[in-house]
């Protein structure tokens, strides 16, 4: 094909140059373009047909709607009764009643009836004060304005005396530390007994071993420890001698024995 039949020819045709076009791939590819026109036109025909006959069927459905006479919302008046609701009634106050006291009261008569031969004193104004007008003289508390108070009635006891609370018992509170039988003293002269200077010091030198252990409920001292050494041989001797002392007055925590750890210290001096 020359360059000019090529500027003429389809795409088609140029794929198609120098090949068999007669076994039919030439053939099927130039009618595609018509097939699938027509396809679609086809297509787009049966849908078509489709809406038009719903569209038909719809139409004939909607001449049988009836219209619906209940629609809307109903609103039902209430008339609230115009009478307020009577309300609870309070409870009533329980008032107590005061004891009832005597008053003194005074003779004292506003119609003076006169008989003969027959003289009636009046009682004078100034002795009617804190006194209750009666026709006659009687014994009583002089009311002087103070208000009783209501006491809850205490059955007398014996010859109507009220008796005393019973006294309560002062608290104490129970709390102890461990101590050596005899006290701090006592732990000193065991000490200083006991114990034997290993090797020598000299004058004012000071060699400190703070051992600590442990107090027991019953008092019996175990569990050595040392906290602050001072060498071997200082430390063992002071672990034999805190070995040989007698059982400690325990500890009390709320009444109850309670075992402690306890830490002492043990100065060795140097003397001249």
């Amino acid at each position: 094909m020359t360059n000019k039949e090529i500027l003429q020819a389809s795409l088609l045709d140029i794929v198609f140059d120098k090949r068999n076009k007669a076994y039919g791939a030439y053939a099927l590819r130039k009618g595609y373009n018509a097939r699938l026109l027509t396809a679609l036109a086809a297509g787009m025909s049966v849908i078509l047909l489709f809406i038009f006959i719903n569209g038909m069927q719809g139409s004939k459905n909607s001449s049988f709607i009836t219209s619906n006479k209940n629609e809307g919302i109903v609103i039902k008046q209430i008339e609230l009764p115009k009478d307020k609701p009577a309300e609870p009634e309070k409870p009533k106050e329980v008032i107590k009643q005061k004891p009832v006291v005597k008053i003194a009261t005074a003779k004292y008569i506003s119609n003076i009836k006169i008989e003969k031969d027959v003289k009636s004193a009046m009682t004078a104004i100034g002795d009617l004060d804190g006194k209750a007008i009666d026709s006659k003289e009687g014994d009583g508390k002089i009311d002087d304005g103070t208000e009783i108070v209501n006491v809850d009635p205490v059955a007398p006891v014996g010859n109507g005396a009220i008796p005393a609370e019973p006294k309560q018992p002062d608290f104490v509170i129970q709390e102890r530390n461990p101590e050596f039988p005899g006290g701090a003293e006592a732990l000193k002269r065991f000490l200083s007994k006991n114990l034997d200077t290993p090797g020598e010091l000299e004058a004012g030198e000071m060699k400190t071993v703070k051992i600590r252990f442990k107090v027991d409920k019953d008092g019996s001292v175990n569990t050595f420890e040392i906290v602050t050494s001072a060498g071997n041989d200082f430390d063992h001797e002071v672990v034999r001698v805190c070995k040989k002392m007698p059982k400690w007055v325990p500890a009390i925590q709320n009444g109850v024995n309670v075992p402690v750890n306890y830490v002492l210290p043990v100065i060795f001096v140097g003397s001249e």
